[in-house]
């Protein structure tokens, strides 16, 4: 997965790794200018559709999709909040119910192998939880009739892998050193820089 991920700039369309960024940067953009939900147009005061319980089964679904190895994890490069910007501002309302649909059957699902929510299973047990939605998924795909995009742990997947690879902790996993958190190009020139 990685390997791919890395190989991003050889492989991808000329231009599309800095439209991605550019992307993952709008949508961390809307983050803090909206007082830490996603939505533009409802201000600070929204409360977030990824409660505590579905964010924190995210979480745990995302840190075995990329675990903390000897670089950060997924929850370090703030995977939750970047799913939380998706899912209040940016997913129109049939992929945000169809993905939060989804995310309420993990818990459900891990009580019923476990005995508890997913986020407090052994890693063990998490990796084979995991293991068998990725399997749903491979299945899916290879069905001509299925439609693998619609099943939730696809945007699992690769909500969690953009917000890795488009935050600062997975630029620096890649070996992009140079980040730059604002660009300001229209900056007023001094009194000194002014002069003829």
């Amino acid at each position: 997965m990685l390997g791919g991920v890395a190989g991003a700039p050889l492989v991808m369309p000329s231009g599309a790794l800095a439209e991605l960024l550019a992307w993952g940067g709008r949508v961390r953009a809307s983050i803090s200018e909206n007082g830490g939900s996603g939505s533009a147009a409802a201000g600070p005061a929204t409360a977030t559709e990824l409660t505590p319980e579905r964010a924190r089964a995210l979480e745990a679904l995302a840190d075995i999709i990329i675990p903390e190895t000897d670089t950060p994890g997924a929850a370090e490069a703030g995977v939750t909040e970047f799913v939380t910007a998706l899912v209040d501002g940016w997913l129109d309302d049939e992929d945000r119910d169809r993905f939060l649909a989804g995310l309420d059957t993990v818990d459900p699902a891990a009580r019923e192998r476990f005995g508890t929510d997913l986020a407090d299973c052994p890693e063990a047990q998490r990796t084979q939880l995991v293991g068998e939605f990725d399997a749903e998924l491979v299945r899916l795909r290879e069905d001509p009739d299925a439609r693998a995009s619609r099943y939730f742990f696809h945007d699992v997947k690769r909500f969690t892998i953009t917000a890795y690879f488009t935050s600062e902790v997975g630029l620096d996993a890649l070996g992009y050193r140079t980040t730059f958190r604002t660009f300001e190009g229209c900056a007023p020139l001094t009194p000194a820089e002014s002069r003829p």
